[in-house]
């Protein structure tokens, strides 16, 4: 009986080939669906995976920044239209890397709908397909309770040290049982931080539930330093020479510590093989500048949060134009940035809107948009302006321009 672990890889080998007959033909799938050794094995299975990635796209009404979208997302681009990891990378907003581990858990997902819809025996643990995060209710009803993380800003500046160490204490009878030693090299001096500290606290948590097991008996490295607008947290340890692949409930933390972290303005970044676990948090400090962009594509809004990751700026993204003046009264932003083009709104007029409104008069605007108009978006009252589709550089450094501009500066 095929292993859990050699149907998803069943499942990628076939979806790369998704219209090559031969390779398709000579799929472990044709058989396990049904249709091998038949004149239509090809068309018939390709329509089988493409359908149940079909089957996957959320209904009209699902928020579009939910996990569901994602997975349907990865799974049509990736595979259905056969675009590069890098091209997909970029119509999604993430990083190449970020899209591999996502990639996976898209697949076990996929892999999950076919195993039910075909019944497939199975046999122990390692045979069954368990109930993937992705596709439980739970998953998205999680983003939804952490919304709060990105709408309301931390009551006070945490303590950088202190947060690290309260969770150091924490973690510490985990790293008994595994006979793990905790070593933390944490500097005086480190600025505070603007962030959820129960969030904070989360990330570094899950982390430390991932590597201590990994390296049982042996060392698990913690540190912190001053980074440019931000504190990096690093965990790292050598694997153990028995160590295994992470398990659904590890997969599951470390997905969560991806989605709190965005959700916080901070950045992680993991890298996990045979030899080595390695994870990077990166926390903005309580120095940064608030960004309010109202842009009504959800994508784009994405995309400019992982822009701001990590740097001094905290951004917060509304697709309601028609609200963003009780929006900017409620968060009280430092620097706005407004697209123009959107539906049932008039971004120009808008702009008029918000520089006669009393609190935001004064405020820097920066208009993001596709249309090549700088001069008519300067002559409405714009402090800058970057044309679509941007790049990091170029957004960070409009914000810069606009940062240093402020009177009395940065708060």
């Amino acid at each position: 009986m095929m292993t859990r672990a050699q149907f998803v890889e069943c499942l990628r080998d076939a979806l790369n080939h998704l219209y090559d007959p031969d390779r398709l033909c000579k799929s472990p799938l044709a058989s396990l669906f049904g249709v091998a050794g038949r004149a239509d094995t090809y068309p018939a299975l390709q329509r089988i995976l493409v359908e149940a990635i079909a089957s996957l796209e959320p209904q009209a009404a699902t928020p579009s920044q939910l996990r569901a979208w994602r997975i349907y997302e990865l799974l049509f681009y990736r595979y259905v239209q056969q675009h590069t990891v890098q091209v997909v990378a970029d119509q999604l907003g993430v990083t190449a890397r970020h899209l591999r581990r996502e990639q996976r858990a898209a697949l076990e997902a996929l892999a999950y709908r076919l195993w039910q819809q075909f019944d497939l025996d199975r046999k122990a643990d390692e045979t069954a397909l368990p109930e993937s995060d992705q596709m439980a209710p739970a998953g998205p009803s999680v983003l939804e309770e952490l919304a709060w993380l990105r709408e309301t800003p931390p009551e006070a500046p945490v303590d950088a040290r202190q947060a690290l160490s309260n969770v150091l204490e924490l973690a510490r009878p985990l790293a008994s049982r595994h006979a793990a030693h905790l070593e933390a090299t944490v500097p005086a001096g480190l600025p505070s931080l603007a962030v959820h500290e129960v969030a904070l606290s989360q990330i570094l948590l899950n982390l430390l539930s991932l590597a201590i097991p990994q390296a049982e008996g042996g060392r698990v490295q913690v540190s912190a330093r001053a980074v440019p607008w931000g504190v990096a947290y690093h965990i790292g340890c050598t694997m153990k020479p028995s160590a295994s692949a992470p398990n659904a409930d590890q997969r599951a933390g470390l997905d969560l510590a991806h989605q709190l972290a965005t959700l916080c303005g901070a950045e992680l970044t993991v890298s996990l093989d045979e030899k080595a676990f390695s994870a990077v948090v990166t926390v903005p400090t309580s120095e940064q500048l608030t960004v309010l962009a109202i842009d009504d594509n959800a994508d784009t809004l994405l995309l400019l949060e992982r822009y701001c990751a990590g740097t001094r700026y905290r951004l917060i993204g509304t697709r309601d134009a028609d609200e963003a003046l009780s929006i900017a009264e409620k968060v009280s932003p430092d620097i706005i940035v407004l697209d123009v083009m959107m539906p049932r709104v008039d971004g120009w007029r808008l702009l008029s809107r918000l520089r006669q409104h009393s609190r935001t008069a004064d405020l820097p605007i920066v208009v993001c948009t596709i249309l090549p108009q700088e001069g008519l978006a300067l002559s409405l009252g714009a402090s800058g302006f970057v044309r679509k589709p941007v790049t990091q550089k170029a957004f960070l450094a409009a914000l810069d321009q606009q940062a240093q501009m402020m009177a009395p500066g940065p708060r």
